[in-house]
């Protein structure tokens, strides 16, 4: 069977358009905090999906590492859980006192899209992350 020129084509253009797909997805996604050890993946209620890390990085490394690496990607430091307007996750997930960052798409000017929520949790010997991707609000 041969193909003909214009099915060559198309073929061409189909498998550049899924490429060029891939790619842009690949860029907006959460960077994988380096040495991390994934410990769940789940999605909660549709809402939002929760991705458990263990890392032997420190707090400020954790917060360093994805302050410095998620704008590059399409996501800006909106804040806290306790700024007015940030959050797309339920804010007694954590407790007032804690602190989780909180990023939103650069291009988010009615604060209702997509978040990345970085929850950063201190322990003895290794430093446990929850990575919160939520949906976007109605």
């Amino acid at each position: 069977m041969r193909l003909q020129v214009r099915e060559v084509v198309g073929l061409a253009l189909l498998l550049a358009a899924m490429g060029g797909f891939w790619l842009w997805q690949q860029q907006q996604a959460v960077p994988q905090l380096p040495g991390a050890t994934v410990v769940e993946d789940a999605i909660n209620g549709g809402m939002a999906r929760a991705i458990t890390l263990q890392s032997s990085m420190s707090e400020e490394e954790v917060r360093a590492f994805y302050r410095s690496n998620l704008p590059g990607r399409g996501w800006v430091y909106c804040g806290t859980q306790a700024t007015p307007g940030c959050t797309n996750v339920f804010m007694a997930l954590a407790g007032e006192d804690v602190e989780i960052d909180v990023y939103r798409r650069a291009d988010d000017t009615t604060r209702t899209g997509r978040t990345v929520e970085v929850w950063v949790q201190p322990q003895e010997s290794r430093t446990r992350v929850v990575i919160y991707e939520s949906s976007e609000q109605p």
